[in-house]
C-alpha cells in the first residue's frame, strides 16, 4: 500500500523522487465521507478524507487521512476529524482553536464569528443567545466539511481544469460556484442542476 501511495503521489508530483516529492504537498480540505471511499493507497474502506495541493503545479487529490499523516507529514486533518466526532451529535459542544483559526482561514466564519467563539470557548454556562450562535457557527462547520460539499467541489474543481485547455468557456460563473460552495458548505439546488449541465453539455471529464 506504501508504495502505491508513493508511486501515486510521484506520478502527480513534479519530482520523481519520494522525498522531495512529498514536499511539494500541501494541506487544503477534510471532510468526512458518509459512503466508503477508496484511498490514493488502495485501502478500503475510509471515511476521513484530505483534499491536498501540490503548490508547483496545483494538481489536487483526495487521501485518506491516515496516510497522508504516516507517510506524507500532514498532520492538519486530525483536529478536524476529533472535532467532526465531538460535534457531530451534539452542536453544543466546542471545536477545536484549530479549528476555528481554519474557518477563518477559509472564510467559513467572519472576523464577528471568529471572535465570538474565541471569547465563549471556555465557558461553561452560556446565555440562550450565545449557545444559539453557537451552534449556528457549529453547523457551518459541520456542512463545510460533509461528503455533498465535498461532492460539488470535486465537481467544481473538475470542470476548472478542463478550462484549463479549453480556454474560449468563461468560467466566471463556475468560479463563482466555486466561491459559494465553500461559504455556504453546498450548492443550492439550481446551482448543483446547472454544473451538472454544464459538465454534461460539454462533456467535461
Amino acid at each position: 500500500m506504501h508504495y502505491k501511495l508513493t508511486e501515486e503521489i510521484i506520478n502527480l508530483s513534479e519530482s520523481k523522487l519520494w522525498e522531495s516529492a512529498k514536499l511539494e504537498w500541501n494541506f487544503e480540505y477534510a471532510y468526512q465521507s458518509e459512503q466508503a471511499q477508496t484511498c490514493l493507497c488502495g485501502h478500503s474502506p475510509i471515511s476521513n478524507i484530505c483534499i491536498i495541493k501540490n503548490f508547483k503545479n496545483l494538481i489536487e487529490t483526495e487521501v485518506g487521512n491516515c496516510c497522508v499523516n504516516k507517510f506524507i507529514g500532514i498532520d492538519e486533518g486530525n483536529k478536524i476529524f476529533l472535532s467532526i466526532k465531538k460535534i457531530k451529535n451534539d452542536r453544543t459542544k466546542s471545536i477545536s482553536l484549530e479549528v476555528i483559526e481554519y474557518l477563518k482561514k477559509k472564510k467559513i466564519i467572519d472576523q464577528i464569528e471568529f471572535r465570538f467563539y474565541i471569547d465563549i470557548l471556555r465557558k461553561r454556562n452560556l446565555s440562550y443567545k450565545q449557545l444559539e450562535f453557537k451552534k449556528k457557527i457549529n453547523q457551518k462547520f459541520v456542512d463545510f466539511t460533509s461528503s455533498e460539499k465535498n461532492s460539488h467541489l470535486t465537481k467544481i474543481n473538475l470542470v476548472l481544469k478542463w478550462s484549463e485547455k479549453n480556454t474560449w468557456f468563461d468560467k466566471s460563473f463556475v468560479n463563482s460556484l466555486k466561491i459559494s460552495c465553500s461559504k455556504r458548505g453546498k450548492l443550492t439546488e439550481s446551482q448543483s442542476i446547472a454544473l451538472e449541465n454544464i459538465i454534461a453539455k460539454l462533456n467535461v471529464k
